[in-house]
């Protein structure tokens, strides 16, 4: 049981290094981006050199095969799932620093503003069928909804953010109460935000179907 729940989360955080590593991907799900694909939108968005695009192509593939390789190792019979964290973690780390020495600083902090941007509005997306589920339960109207999007959006990024920084690692006591707590305090805010859109009736409703979620 241990090792399937393991192996979702790995699951789940690779599906995000996908996004925070490319983010076309999370720019258009819907789209099966190649690297081609990339590296024009690149091109455009960060004004690459073709001394540049022609670089940063071979990275991108190497990036992907690897993560691919490492997804379809969790295929095999005895599969390990932590081997996917920290492999696709490497990953992640070679493919940064191979950017670093292809990009100027600029077009560095150009990509990174691109890439989170991406990321929250696919999370934002994933709030909003969470809260398309919960509208008829709770009751609240369409326009209540746009203003629950981001609240819930952003808490999910902040959440999965820290489990993937933290994945494959060993921690301390000590780090364990702190994660605990940074996570208790995203709930704090979230449920903060949440009460000034939906009414005291709604909230009440919101709280008690979040209680008998947590339970589950």
């Amino acid at each position: 049981m241990q090792k399937e729940c393991t192996r979702l989360i790995a699951t789940m955080l690779f599906c995000l290094l996908m996004t925070v590593s490319l983010p076309a991907v999370a720019a258009d799900s819907q789209t099966d981006a190649d690297s081609g694909d990339i590296v024009a939108m690149l091109t455009e968005k960060l004004k690459l050199t073709q001394d540049q695009a022609d670089k940063l192509k071979p990275e991108i593939d190497t990036f992907v095969n690897t993560i691919d390789r490492l997804k379809a190792d969790q295929e095999k019979e005895g599969a390990d799932p932590e081997a996917l964290v920290k492999g696709a973690k490497k990953a992640q780390k070679d493919f940064q620093k191979a950017l670093k020495k292809i990009f100027t600083p600029q077009q560095y902090d150009q990509y990174n503003a691109i890439k989170e941007k991406a990321v929250r509005g696919m999370f934002n997306d994933l709030a909003e069928i969470q809260l398309m589920d919960l509208q008829p339960k709770v009751g609240f109207n369409d326009d209540q909804l746009t203003q629950l999007v981001p609240i819930l959006g952003d808490a999910l990024f902040e959440v999965v953010k820290i489990a993937w920084e933290h994945a494959g690692k060993r921690l301390r006591i000590g780090q364990k109460i702190r994660i605990a707590r940074h996570l208790k305090h995203i709930q704090k805010d979230s449920r903060k935000a949440v009460s000034k859109v939906l009414t005291p009736e709604q909230l009440k409703t919101w709280d008690k179907i979040k209680e008998q979620a947590s339970h589950q």
